[in-house]
């Protein structure tokens, strides 16, 4: 029996010195409290910015759509445009900057949860959308609603405008539930917050 019980023991120390090492070095990578804090905040305000923004971006678009002056709708895609660029794009970047700093600085780890993983690509999907696609049908609305300009084809490009924020914003609130419910993620105990 004491082969078996040394044998046992040699097998546990390395796992244990091991655990205890990933411990220390999974500590030694976090933020200090108030620091942590301090980038938690910065990226739930600048996430919970970005959402305003897509739904200012839907609002706008169908009070463009069903406006009758032309004028208005113009002036309309002329404030669309600046948003994606003064505001859309800054934040999302931001908010996408936040989150990979703290999750490669906090315990949660960026590769450690589908969790997280899946807001990443949501947050890209964002981004992609946004800089590569709606932008570009905001400038093309603009464009066909000037003075002068060619309205041929409006009506299809305003549903695409509209579908594309509401996809951006869809996509926002599914991210915000994956941080708020942590699914099949591990809780942290009730004193460390």
């Amino acid at each position: 029996m004491n082969t078996v019980a040394t044998s046992r023991e040699p097998s546990r120390k390395p796992s244990e010195a091991t655990a205890k090492a990933a411990r220390t070095t999974a500590k030694s990578r976090q933020f200090p409290r108030g620091v942590r804090r301090a980038v938690n905040s910065s990226h739930v305000v600048v996430a919970v910015g970005l959402v305003g923004v897509e739904w200012v971006m839907v609002m706008l678009g169908v009070i463009a759509r069903n406006s009758d002056d032309p004028a208005l709708r113009h002036n309309v895609y002329e404030v669309m445009r600046s948003l994606v660029f003064a505001a859309g794009i800054p934040l999302a970047a931001l908010s996408l900057v936040t989150g990979v700093v703290l999750s490669l600085r906090t315990p949660w780890g960026l590769w450690k949860h589908l969790w997280i993983k899946v807001k990443i690509v949501l947050l890209i999907l964002v981004i992609v959308l946004g800089a590569g696609v709606v932008s570009s049908w905001v400038r093309e609305l603009g464009a066909m609603t000037a003075p002068g300009g060619d309205p041929s084809g409006l009506t299809a490009v305003q549903w695409y405008q509209i579908a594309g924020a509401s996809v951006q914003l869809a996509a926002l609130i599914a991210a915000t539930f994956l941080s708020v419910y942590k699914p099949s993620g591990k809780r942290r105990p009730a004193g460390r917050r």
